[in-house]
């Protein structure tokens, strides 16, 4: 074989074993829906501490659908469905209601919405919490065959909540549950192996609280922060209002700001409306 020959032959190589590696780095076929399971109406010091304290507001309640080759992603669940249609007190109470009042058609919880965007509960594979409280985990109950995806510490935190962090767990939600199929995981967690959902460790507002990385081919990355940031605001410094450690929460943050600028990525809050209502205009991001 001459030389020439050999150099060619090489060069063919080196082009496969790039095309080979490029094909391997492609991240799966991966899409993400926002979905708006409802309202909650509260005093806006609950979301920014010291700041507008008083003033009642209507906040949204966010759950997002997660499609990738390796099955049907949901990450939180929303309000339990008895609240609905303005059953909040026979369900949550009159006390809890008071202060967090649950604003939710029917056609608004999950199951719904789930169906409205072309799914069953039957469809979803894994259910990823940020964390157990009332508007995040309230219909855990929806998918009993689901793999259900929490940290470890917010597990045991809600089943065994310090006196001071009760109220907004409520037992009812997932009283029957202990059988269901766990992924118990502690700090941050790739889903699936690669790198298209990671789960990022942003305990503050609760003692297990955790953030979702979507890696998207054409959106980039999107940053579901949850509850470790409810809106623009407390992004720009003011602290959120409920958090079981703020010097913890303040960190979340900053770790979700510092990956977003990093991945050049977009972050969204779980309680802003404003942002709430531009992400609804677009069905789909892939």
């Amino acid at each position: 074989m001459s030389k020439s020959w050999k150099r060619f032959a090489g060069a063919l190589g080196a082009m496969a074993m790039m095309a080979g590696a490029q094909a391997a780095d492609a991240p799966p076929d991966v899409k993400l829906m926002q979905l708006s399971v409802g309202k909650i109406e509260l005093d806006k010091g609950f979301m920014t501490a010291m700041v507008d304290v008083g003033t009642k507001i209507k906040i949204p309640v966010p759950a997002y659908v997660i499609q990738h080759p390796r099955g049907l992603v949901l990450f939180d669940t929303g309000m339990n469905q008895a609240t609905a249609d303005g059953n909040c007190a026979n369900y949550w109470g009159q006390g809890l209601c008071g202060a967090f009042n649950s604003i939710q058609g029917r056609d608004e919880v999950i199951d719904r919405q789930l169906k409205a965007a072309g799914f069953d509960v039957s469809d979803v594979k894994y259910v990823v919490y940020s964390h157990f409280h009332l508007d995040h985990a309230g219909n855990i109950k929806m998918f009993p065959k689901a793999k259900h995806v929490v940290q470890k510490a917010e597990l045991r935190a809600a089943w065994w909540p310090e006196k001071f962090q009760r109220a907004a767990y409520v037992m009812k939600d997932f009283d029957t549950t202990r059988d269901y199929d766990f992924i118990q995981v502690e700090g941050d967690f790739d889903l699936f192996g690669d790198g298209t959902i990671v789960l990022l460790d942003t305990k503050g507002h609760t003692q297990g609280h955790q953030s979702l990385q979507v890696k998207l081919k054409n959106t980039g990355t999107v940053l579901l922060a949850a509850d470790a940031i409810y809106t623009a605001e407390n992004e720009a410094g003011v602290i959120p209002g409920i958090t079981w450690n703020t010097a913890a929460s303040m960190q979340a943050i900053d770790r979700l700001k510092q990956i977003r600028d990093a991945r050049q990525g977009q972050l969204w809050y779980s309680h802003d409306a404003e942002q709430h209502a531009q992400n609804a205009k677009t069905k789909v991001f892939d």
